[in-house]
């Protein structure tokens, strides 16, 4: 079998698999607007209760925006703005952000180990990287009049999940050659075209990823069942909202 990865590449594994993130924990209210900026106000959803209280996280429908808008802006060949974003891209986001807010609640029962700054450094980098650039998320935050603050919410709460994960999912991305090989004999892999030797670690990439992917999805299934969480806005097909 081969070694346990090292966990410092346990967490660039998770964050790619979650792409979950939320704004820091608890009720608060919208940012203000600044000149040529604007942000969607109201709530999107309660996690933790029916209605927003202590030690309840709101997730308002400026985090789905937010985050929705930094995904897309690193699809494109500019920082987004004022357009109107694809519903099911808004429903993707805020069931991110659903699962996110259920993990860090789970981390901060159960007292997981709190990250430390250069893993909130590398989660910042990371959002970055979502955006397209630094200065393209930074360009972003000015459209939308969101202050810099937000992104460092972000990146607090996405290590925060992060860290738990890595502690709860050890060896979950271990996959030995004997998987790769029977993984590659059976196909319905991306690399098909290749041939084994070729292929091998990036196949056995996709396939710890694909494993992540499914440990994760349980978990947030898991925690879901014993949460109470009330969604307040439906992303309708035809970009409205309800």
């Amino acid at each position: 079998m081969r070694p346990t990865p090292r966990r410092d590449r346990t967490g660039p594994a998770l964050a790619a698999a979650l792409a979950l993130v939320l704004c820091a924990p608890g009720a608060h209210a919208d940012p203000p607007v600044v000149s040529g900026g604007f942000r969607v106000g109201g709530i999107a959803a309660v996690v933790g209760s029916s209605a927003p209280g202590p030690g309840v996280d709101v997730i308002l429908r400026s985090d789905v925006d937010l985050r929705a808008r930094i995904a897309l802006s690193g699809q494109t060949e500019r920082a987004t703005g004022f357009e109107r974003l694809p519903p099911a891209l808004l429903r993707a986001t805020l069931d991110q952000l659903i699962g996110e807010a259920l993990i860090a609640r789970e981390a901060e029962r159960v007292r997981v180990s709190s990250p430390g700054e250069a893993d909130f450094a590398r989660e910042r980098r990371r959002l970055e990287e979502e955006a397209g650039s630094a200065a393209r998320l930074r360009e972003l935050l000015t459209r939308l009049g969101a202050p810099a603050e937000e992104v460092e919410a972000l990146a607090r709460r996405r290590a925060l999940v992060t860290s738990f994960l890595q502690a709860n999912l050890e060896g979950t991305t271990v996959v030995t050659d004997a998987e790769v090989e029977h993984a590659y004999g059976e196909g319905g892999h991306p690399f098909t075209d290749r041939a084994l030797d070729e292929a091998r670690e990036d196949l056995r990439a996709w396939l710890a990823r694909r494993s992540l992917d499914r440990a994760v999805r349980r978990w947030v299934s898991v925690l879901r069942a014993r949460t109470t969480v009330r969604v307040l806005v439906q992303y309708d097909g035809d970009g409205s909202e309800g």
